[in-house]
């Protein structure tokens, strides 16, 4: 429903695990979940972005006892922040890690690999309801903290996974024909909206904030302190940019919002969907240009073969397998 917040939780995850992972200590070696007895006699090396990165271990020796905080009269060093980030999210962040190795293993063999077009052609499919592929990369650094490099790698990495999985899969230009005719409404222009929005349980709380805001008050200060949408009001009530028809949002909001100019702001509404209001602003609105014939046959005849295609999980668990990936700490 909220196509950043899952992305948000992930970047957090991994960036917040790297400075765990830049203390930890190898003391032993197992294989990872998936690939339990299949252990190697002699493991490989960890990838060159693996735990340890760039310090050597008579630095991390150093600064372990290194305070970080202080709560009281008690410390917390470094060595006890690495261990707990570590215990708690090292085998994921690992994971992620070796994956991106097996990835380029694969795609190496099979000579595969991703053209600066096909990177720009999806950062400009991801950027559509921005102003400007620049405001969208703005947003990933404010709202994810995304730099450009950081995007574009986790794009290149899910274009490649794309190939491999669909690599043997074969669809006829009939079946791409057939489907677009079936499916005209999928190609045509698309009507989006840059939205954001805070909920409360009553009316007279949406009036109240309603005032608040005629008086100059910042709407994503107000929501990030009021709303009840815990997935938003982080990042103050912004849903980021979302169809104008979209099922998965409140019709009565969206009804709303399709109706207002670029920074207006409208409320209380009453939402269909449950009991409580909302108040909602539209940030910006867009409508995506038409697909040419040939990018439409492109698009059709991947989301085929992805449909057809083993699920991304397991292609996962084979390439680590495959690639002999273990962990070592």
């Amino acid at each position: 429903m909220r196509r950043y917040n899952w992305l948000k939780t992930v970047v957090i995850v991994q960036a917040v695990c790297m400075i765990a992972l830049t203390g930890a200590v190898i003391v032993k070696v197992w294989p990872l979940p998936a690939l339990r007895g299949n252990m190697q006699t002699e493991p490989p090396s960890l990838p060159e972005d693996g735990p340890g990165g760039n310090d050597s271990p008579d630095q991390s020796q150093d600064n372990a006892g290194e305070a970080v905080a202080k709560v009281g009269d008690t410390l917390i060093t470094r060595q006890q922040l690495d261990e707990e980030l570590y215990r708690q999210h090292g085998d994921e962040v690992l994971r992620s890690m070796l994956l991106r190795h097996a990835i380029d293993l694969e795609a190496e063999a099979a000579g595969l690999r991703v053209l600066d077009d096909e990177l720009d052609r999806e950062l400009a499919i991801a950027a559509e309801g921005y102003d400007t592929l620049e405001q969208f990369l703005m947003v990933m650094k404010e709202q994810l903290g995304m730099s450009k490099q950081e995007v574009r790698r986790d794009v290149k990495y899910r274009l490649l996974m794309e190939k491999l999985i669909i690599r043997d899969i074969v669809v006829t230009d009939e079946e791409v024909e057939q489907y677009i005719d079936m499916h005209p409404e999928q190609f045509e222009p698309r009507r989006q909206l840059h939205l954001q929005w805070i909920v409360t349980a009553t009316e007279a709380q949406a009036l109240e904030l309603m005032e608040r805001l005629a008086d100059g008050e910042s709407f994503a200060e107000l929501a990030a302190a009021y709303s009840l949408d815990e997935f938003t009001s982080g990042s103050g009530g912004d849903l980021g940019i979302i169809e104008a028809d979209d099922p998965f949002y409140d019709e009565a909001m969206l009804q709303a919002a399709r109706e207002m100019e670029v920074a207006e702001i409208a409320g209380p509404i009453a939402m269909s969907d449950s009991e409580g209001y909302c108040i909602v602003q539209l940030s910006g609105r867009n409508v995506t240009e038409k697909m040419n014939r040939r990018r439409m046959h492109d698009a059709v005849r991947k989301q085929l073969a992805l449909e057809r295609a083993k699920p991304m999980q397991k292609l996962e668990e084979e390439l680590l397998q495959k690639h002999g990936a273990v962990v070592m700490r």
